[in-house]
């Protein structure tokens, strides 16, 4: 159990982290630990849970992937009533079967054209408190291209129930807004959005359009162009995380990173022993 020596008389108690847990408020719970100074075990747990959820949220389901293998491993190192808690709470081994699913999507519905169908095949993710509105998201994605919005509407808005910070469903009911002609409305969802998360490229993009249907060119300008910038950012992160992966999972690209290091170092020495005589 986390031993935490009791505050000094008239100090207010630290923040509670597990109710942050509860409520699956996964970052709050992380800074709540760290305020309250858990130990290294604990903060490593709620760390890992994060960065799955944010990564969920992102809809960048490798780095969750990697996230849950870390999860997985700390909970190991994590002993007494908090394991216990935490994993009622996690069900790790169902959060994987979720992500398993959610991969297997790819980045469309993977030719589900049926929305019963899909909700069928999305049935672990919609169970497990992380995947859940990341799941709605999606079938929130397949009535919105069906051109049902009103059915889109309802499960983007389930979305934001089960994950209030899921920016993503935040955006896509902004989109619909817009594709109904309330450019004002859209704004006000896009700017909610990025207060999520500042960085989001997409309602950067769309809050642009939102604002030059509304007649202030300037600012959609500004706002299309800085999506642009974070569109590159994101696609050259991406791109060195995949080459990562790449490197620690494959044996032969291993030897290859090796045989150029040592190429490279020969190259070096010869350049020195020349400059030297």
């Amino acid at each position: 159990m986390t031993d935490v020596s009791p505050p000094p008389a008239g100090a207010a108690a630290p923040p509670d982290w597990t109710a942050f847990a509860r409520a699956g408020e996964w970052g709050r719970a992380l800074s709540a630990a760290r305020i309250g100074t858990a130990p290294a075990e604990l903060t490593e747990v709620l760390g890992s849970v994060s960065a799955v959820q944010e990564a969920v949220r992102a809809r960048r389901l490798p780095q969750a992937r990697r996230a849950w293998v870390g999860l997985e491993e700390a909970l190991r190192e994590l002993g007494g009533g908090e394991r216990a808690l935490l994993t009622s709470l996690l069900g790790p081994e169902e959060l994987g079967a979720a992500l398993g699913v959610l991969e297997g999507l790819g980045r469309g519905t993977s030719g589900e054209s049926d929305p019963e169908a899909l909700r069928e095949r999305l049935a672990p993710a919609l169970a497990h408190p992380l995947t859940r509105a990341e799941a709605l998201n999606a079938l929130g994605v397949l009535h919105a291209l069906r051109e049902e919005p009103e059915e889109a509407r309802a499960r983007f808005g389930e979305a934001l129930g089960a994950d209030a910070g899921h920016y993503r469903a935040l955006t896509n009911l902004g989109n619909l807004d817009l594709e109904a002609g309330h450019p004002a409305e859209a704004e006000a969802r896009y700017r909610e959005a990025l207060r999520f998360n500042p960085d989001f490229d997409g309602a950067h993009h769309n809050l642009g359009v939102a604002l030059r249907r509304q007649g202030r060119v300037h600012e959609a300008v500004g706002s299309i162009r800085r999506a642009q910038r974070l569109s590159v950012r994101r696609s050259q992160e991406d791109t060195r995380a995949e080459m990562r992966e790449q490197f620690r999972t494959s044996a032969r690209l291993r030897l290859l990173r090796w045989v150029l290091l040592a190429v490279a170092a020969l190259v070096l020495f010869l350049i020195l022993r020349g400059t030297g005589g």
